[in-house]
Formats: C-alpha cells, structure tokens, sequence
C-alpha cells in the first residue's frame, strides 16, 4: 500500500514538471509587440501638417484617433514585426481601417529592440499587404493599381516614452508612412478636392491600455 501511495505521488510530480515545462512563453518581439493608440496627421509636399481633427472634419478620416497592432512574424524572430492598421486584424471589415478607408496598411517591418528604432526593410518600399479596397467602377482605375507599395521610416518604440490621460507612464510609438506612386490616385483625390498634395502620414501615440479614461 505504501509502495503505491509512494508510486502515485512520484507521478504525479512528474506530471506537476511536465507542466510547468510545457508552459507556453511570449513571442520573440514581445517587448515591443501590442496595440497602440495612434493619431495620424498629414505632412503635404510643402513640408505643411494637417492635423488629424482637421482631417475628419474635411472628412478624409472617420476617426481623429485609431489602433494600430505590432505583432511577431511567423518566423518568430527578434528583428522582424508587422505592423498594421487593423483593417485585416480586427477592426471591422476587411479592407476599411478603422481610421479611414484611404489608409488601409499592413506591411513587415525590421526592428532594433535595443533602440527601439524601426522601419520597412533597407528603408525602401515593400509590398503593402492590406490590399483590399473596393473600387468604384467608374474611377477609372484597376484594383492592382492601389495599395501596391508602402514604406515606413523614422520609427520608434519608447519605453515609457509617454503619458496616458490618467497619467500613468507607457510606452510610446511614432513613425512616418509612405505609400508609392501608385497611391497618387488617392493624393490626387485630396490635391483635386482640398488643394493639399499628399507626401506621407505622420503617426504617433501610446500604448493601448483599454481604459475608458485614456481615449
């Protein structure tokens, strides 16, 4: 009987170490990956800002401020990342970013954890790979044309870096976002409609907390 007592729990301490070594851990980029709370203005070729309440107002955004996700490739290594304004990832329909329907953004990115420091690779334009906006019929231009190339520059990822509304200090994020030639159908849009040529957007914020108080 004690032989058995014994035998069972020596089992179950095995079955206890499995466990534990079995336990799942995070992700390669997990220090910088998540959720942000971003506003995007826009930088004209001037080198002039619009800001993004201006924006919704001339109505081009939907929303002065949206998420924008970092997440770990499937390769799972410390130098690559997405980063993507969830119109795939959980923001709505596919193809409409919850910020507005002429961003729409997913591209891979190489990150230095240490610096924070992030941008497309070799600082060039990579293939954008949110490219599901649906065209109106009568614009004159093929779904290929939009969406093609995107290329992101001067990012970074601070430790606490900034502040949220409540006050409590949180990692920040900024970068500016470059869409190639084939975007001038939309540049042209704003040029044709409020007199303003697009060069990139400028996007900056914090860390998602999830908090009411924060938005």
């Amino acid at each position: 009987m004690i032989k058995k007592i014994y035998l069972i729990l020596m089992l179950l301490s095995f079955g206890l170490l499995s466990c534990e070594k079995e336990e799942p851990g995070g992700t390669a980029t997990e220090n910088v990956a998540g959720e942000w709370y971003v506003t995007f203005s826009l930088i004209d070729s001037d080198g002039d800002t619009t800001s993004a309440a201006d924006l919704v107002q001339l109505g081009w955004f939907s929303s002065e401020k949206g998420i924008v996700r970092t997440f770990n490739t499937a390769a799972n290594v410390p130098d690559k990342m997405y980063i993507s304004d969830m119109a795939t990832f959980g923001a709505g329909a596919k193809g409409a970013s919850a910020i507005s329907k002429y961003l729409c953004f997913n591209a891979p990115i190489t990150i230095n954890q240490s610096t924070g420091e992030f941008s497309t690779e070799g600082n060039d334009f990579v293939k954008n790979l949110e490219e599901n906006y649906t065209y109106d019929p009568d614009d004159g231009w093929t779904e290929s044309e939009r969406y093609a190339l995107i290329k992101i520059l001067n990012g970074k990822i601070t430790k606490d870096g900034g502040k949220q509304n409540n006050g409590s200090v949180d990692d920040s994020i900024e970068f500016d976002i470059y869409f190639d030639n084939n975007y001038d159908v939309l540049a042209g849009l704003f040029e044709y409609n409020f007199g303003v040529k697009i060069d990139h957007y400028h996007v900056k914020g914090i860390r998602f907390s999830g908090l009411t108080e924060n938005n």
